[in-house]
């Protein structure tokens, strides 16, 4: 129940006099009022009873951290209580908010057990704080995409030797040997002889007849033969030159997507880095939010042991508290899960322990805010779509395209133009037993080929290749628009994350100039405590507010270099 006002009014004064006696000399002084020249004797402090929250008596002890008798994150140092006491609601003991690669490594979850899951291991060879350059020439080396683009290179450069191979005589040279084996040739011959006796009609005549066997052995053959023959394009209207130039132009275009592809990788780092180190400082701006709250809990508890507060308000003081330390644990998983994603875009394993250098000043939770360097100037629209024009790879990959289609356009009506040819063979062929006897020959000639029908291939191969062109020029227009927009969105994002930090700046100062008059007024009495709440949600809010707008920055700047194809590192 509420004290009675001129009862509670003298109780107000008596607390504030406690309050600011506990707080540094710039903190006791809030806008809009001036600090009296001489000041009342602050009452004594007496160290109060740590209030204990009601329906928590007979609750056991945990060991967990946060849990009771256990320190945690946002706890005040030095084991001082949780609720009552001047030192407690001192706002200054309350710590910046560091880089996130300087920062105090904390369990996870940071209210709970502890879970192994997150244990990381190191890289041999990889630094375990890196830059964005580092960063960028390691995924360079262990990217498997870069390893995937650089063989689609080699694939579109196989076709140029194919092409050009045409220009040069084919040469083949051939050696055989033969053996030839006869059967043996038998010849009769019948030799006839006639002889006679006696004179006149009354004389004998005797006919021998002889048979001659003769068998003559035919020898075996051996033939042994050497040959040369060489064929050489000499004129087919340009055809070869087309295809030559067409597979020049393709294997340009692998190149030129090899590039963008750096670029891509390039950019794919930069948004884990950024990633990353936005989510380590929310977790940090969390912390400070527990932090705060504890603050605001104290206070409310201080005011309650000097009757000023109802008992009943203590638990809700605590509900931002609880809510606070809930918001910590979910921003540590999505930091253990940024983490993750940035080794893994590197090309490492996902426990791999690699931090990204933050080059972020130190925040503070109560007082300033940051300012960050631009990374180069904002340039104009025009300046920006010239640049991208100029520098895109995939602008120059859909040019080459469209350089090979025409030349294979050409090769394709070419399909029925008359071709010649040489041709050359010399050789030595020997035919004997022995295969010794070698006789020289050779020949020379050329060769004038004039397709007459090829039944609709050349007019067939025309229309595809017409088809493909038209293709490539509406893939080039819709590249070109592509850039446009690219750099439109990233230019006008670029512009609105600058003005964003220069509102969130102006939000959080304005956040921590509430805060503080508020505590200062609800420690004097004069305003309630819902009011002191709504403070803090302020303050916490801005908080997230300037973290995020801090990396959009970063992320903005990367977005237009990309979109201009600057982007990539050497």
């Amino acid at each position: 129940m509420r004290l009675e006002p001129s009862i509670r009014a003298a109780a107000a004064i008596a607390t504030a006099a406690v309050v600011l006696a506990a707080l540094p000399a710039g903190a006791q002084t809030t806008p809009g009022t001036s600090t009296p020249s001489t000041q009342a004797s602050p009452l004594p402090v007496v160290t109060p009873r740590p209030v204990t929250p009601s329906g928590a008596a007979n609750q056991t002890q945990s060991a967990l951290p946060g849990a009771a008798g256990t320190p945690a994150p946002g706890a005040p140092a030095g084991g001082t209580p949780m609720s009552g006491g001047g030192n407690a609601i001192n706002a200054t003991s309350i710590p910046d908010l560091p880089p996130a690669d300087q920062r105090s490594p904390l369990p996870f979850p940071a209210y709970g057990t502890p879970a192994p899951v997150v244990q990381t291991r190191a890289q041999p060879g990889v630094p375990q704080v890196i830059t964005l350059q580092q960063a960028i020439l390691i995924a360079y080396a262990r990217s498997p995409l870069l390893a995937s683009a650089r063989a689609a290179v080699a694939i579109a450069s196989a076709p140029v030797g194919l092409a050009e191979s045409a220009l040069f005589p084919a040469v083949t040279g051939s050696a055989s040997t033969t053996h030839a084996r006869r059967e043996q040739t038998t010849t009769n011959v019948n030799n006839s002889a006639t002889t006679g006796t006696g004179t006149g009609t009354g004389g004998t005549t005797t006919t021998t007849t002889t048979t001659t066997t003769t068998t003559t052995y035919n020898p075996n053959s051996t033939t042994n033969a050497l040959s040369l023959d060489l064929q050489q394009l000499i004129f087919d209207g340009g055809r070869t030159a087309a295809q030559i130039r067409s597979a020049r132009a393709t294997q340009s275009s692998a190149i030129a997507t090899y590039q963008r592809q750096l670029q891509t990788v390039a950019y794919n780092v930069a948004t884990a880095y950024y990633n990353t180190l936005s989510a380590q400082r929310q977790t940090q701006v969390d912390l400070a939010t527990v932090q705060l709250d504890v603050v605001q809990e104290n206070l409310v508890a201080a005011n309650i042991r000097a009757g000023t507060e109802a008992r009943a308000d203590l638990a809700t003081a605590q509900l931002p508290t609880a809510q606070a330390r809930v918001a910590v644990v979910r921003a540590q998983a999505a930091e253990q899960v940024a983490l993750a994603t940035f080794a893994n875009t590197l090309g490492l394993d996902a426990d791999i322990a690699v931090q990204p250098k933050d080059d972020v000043p130190p925040l503070s939770a109560t007082a300033g805010t940051l300012t960050v360097n631009p990374a180069f100037p904002t340039p104009t629209y025009p300046t920006a779509i010239a640049r991208a024009l100029a520098l895109r790879p995939d602008l120059t990959s859909s040019q080459q395209t469209i350089l090979s289609y025409q030349e294979n356009l050409r090769a394709a009506r070419l399909g029925n133009f008359p071709s010649i040819s040489g041709a050359a063979s010399y050789g030595t062929t020997s035919t004997d037993a022995t295969g010794g006897s070698f006789r020289n020959a050779g020949s020379i000639g050329l060769t004038l080929s004039v397709p007459v029908y090829d039944r609709g291939v050349t007019r067939a191969q025309t229309a595809q290749a017409q088809a493909q062109l038209d293709n490539a020029l509406a893939q080039y227009q819709t590249t070109v628009q592509g850039v446009q927009l690219n750099v439109r969105q990233a230019l006008v994002n670029l512009v609105s994350a600058y003005a964003a930090l220069n509102q969130t700046n102006a939000e959080l100062s304005k956040a921590q100039q509430v805060l503080q008059s508020t505590e200062a007024q609800y420690r004097a009495g004069v305003t309630t405590l819902p009011l002191l709440l709504n403070a803090q949600v302020g303050l916490t809010q801005a908080l997230t507010d300037e973290v995020t707008a801090v990396y959009t920055v970063r992320q903005a700047e990367q977005t237009l270099l990309y979109a201009e194809g600057a982007n990539a590192a050497g």
